[in-house]
């Protein structure tokens, strides 16, 4: 599993470079892509498509080959393998067929527009591409709401006003967001800011919708609130399936109470 460049030839690594020489075969998501990466750093070993699409007789016969002693090395179009990209199968394939497989840490453009975001990132969890239709997408963004942690997304330039437009109506305008564009390219770009200032760049600077897109969103210290109606029945409710303890401490999640205040709310009730 070898991490290639996002942008920079530079960032491929010696071992990176060094594992597809070495190996039998290279599969690739494109190999239009892959074959420009290969000349630049005159690679000679052969390769051949492997995409969403590649059918399960084709899989065999490469695990096959695997079985037979042989090194194969799979490559995305940019970046790691397997982050919103083909391949997951034929990993889970290998192990089940006890072939070792080893990864060839690189470029990440996930990792790179965490670091550089300026958001707090201690906690974060990457959820790919949002859904494409808007009723979707608003749905799909609630379920963040009270999200503590910075939500990490990919997003094409021809939505991402879209989402950034969603989010607004779903977070609020003091959100803050980090859009990430182009990530070791030439015109590589950051914007970190509240979603409201964020759409008013992007309506200034038409450049913060074309590229390569990674959309990260802060996480929130609110939470949200149960009221003491909904608290009690939800409470009683639970009362003969958990200890009161054990309640306490999940109703504390949702209500402006502490576990403590709850419990002794309660424990007469």
């Amino acid at each position: 599993m070898v991490a290639t460049p996002i942008g920079n030839l530079r960032d491929f690594s010696l071992r990176g470079i060094e594992t597809l020489n070495e190996s039998d075969l290279i599969l690739c998501e494109d190999t239009r892509k892959a074959k420009v990466l290969l000349k630049e750093f005159n690679i000679k070993t052969k390769c051949k498509s492997f995409h969403e699409f590649t059918n399960q007789k084709t899989m065999e016969k490469y695990i096959s080959y695997l079985k037979k002693g042989k090194c194969i090395a799979l490559i995305s179009d940019a970046g790691t393998p397997l982050i919103s990209d083909p391949g997951y199968e034929i990993v889970k394939r290998a192990k089940e067929e006890k072939i070792q497989v080893n990864p060839i840490p690189g470029p990440s453009s996930v990792i790179s527009a965490l670091v550089a975001s300026g958001l707090k990132i201690n906690k974060f969890i990457f959820d790919g591409f949002p859904p494409r239709k808007s009723n979707e997408l608003e749905s799909y963004l609630e379920k963040f709401l009270f999200e503590k942690r910075t939500l990490v997304l990919f997003e094409s330039p021809r939505r991402i006003k879209k989402l950034a437009q969603a989010s607004l109506k779903i977070f609020g305008e003091k959100r803050r967001v980090c859009l990430a564009k182009d990530i070791s390219k030439l015109h590589q770009k950051f914007f970190t800011g509240t979603l409201k200032s964020l759409l008013k760049q992007m309506h200034k600077d038409m450049n913060l919708e074309k590229g390569e897109i990674v959309f990260l969103i802060e996480g929130t210290k609110e939470k949200a609130v149960i009221d003491d109606i909904n608290l009690e029945i939800l409470v009683k409710s639970l009362k003969g399936e958990l200890p009161l303890r054990k309640i306490s401490k999940i109703a504390s999640i949702i209500s402006n109470k502490t576990s403590k205040e709850i419990y002794d709310t309660f424990k007469e009730k």
